[in-house]
C-alpha cells in the first residue's frame, strides 16, 4: 500500500475510532437512494457529502436520504446558512433548524453577504448541509457510475 493511502487510513481511523459514521443501506429504499444520488450529483459538492439548496423539499429529502439510506450519525450532519445581511439570522437559524431538524448548536458559522438589492427567491437564505466522510463520498460515486449516471 502507498505511504499515502496509509496516511490516509490513519487520518481516517482517527478521525472515526468507532469506525464507520454511516452504514450505507440502499435496499432500505432503493427510490430514497436513488433521489438521493441524484440530488447529491446535481446539487452537491464533489469531494463532499454537502448539498446546497434554498428548496424546503430538497434538503428534506437530501437529508432523508442521509439518515435512512446512509444512515449517518446524525452528530456528523451539520449545516450552514447563506444569507443576505438584509435577514435575519437569527430568524433564518430557527427557520432552517426546524425544517432539518438539526439543533442550532449544530449549525457551522453563517456565510452572510451583503444584500445589493433585488429580487430574494429565498426570504430565509439557503442552507448547505454539511458532511464529510471520503469513504461515503466514493459509495456515492461508484453507485452513481454503476447507475449510469457517473459525475463528471
Amino acid at each position: 500500500m502507498p505511504k499515502s493511502s496509509t496516511r490516509s487510513a490513519a487520518v481516517y481511523a482517527k478521525c472515526n475510532p468507532q469506525g464507520d459514521p454511516f452504514c450505507y443501506t440502499p435496499a432500505a429504499d432503493p427510490e430514497l437512494e436513488l433521489i438521493g444520488l441524484v440530488l447529491w450529483a446535481t446539487e452537491g459538492d464533489k469531494t463532499q457529502l454537502s448539498l446546497a439548496n434554498g428548496n424546503v423539499g430538497i434538503i428534506k429529502k437530501y437529508l432523508e436520504f442521509l439518515r435512512r439510506v446512509c444512515q449517518v450519525r446524525e452528530s456528523k450532519i451539520k449545516a450552514v446558512i447563506h444569507c443576505h445581511d438584509s435577514l435575519s439570522y437569527h430568524d433564518c437559524l430557527v427557520f432552517w433548524s426546524g425544517v432539518a431538524h438539526i439543533p442550532p448548536e449544530r449549525f457551522n458559522k453563517p456565510f452572510i453577504k451583503r444584500d445589493k438589492g433585488g429580487k430574494r427567491n429565498f426570504p430565509y437564505g439557503i442552507m448547505r448541509v454539511v458532511g464529510t466522510n471520503i469513504r461515503l463520498v466514493q459509495i456515492f460515486k461508484d453507485r452513481l457510475k454503476t447507475l449510469g449516471l457517473e459525475r463528471g
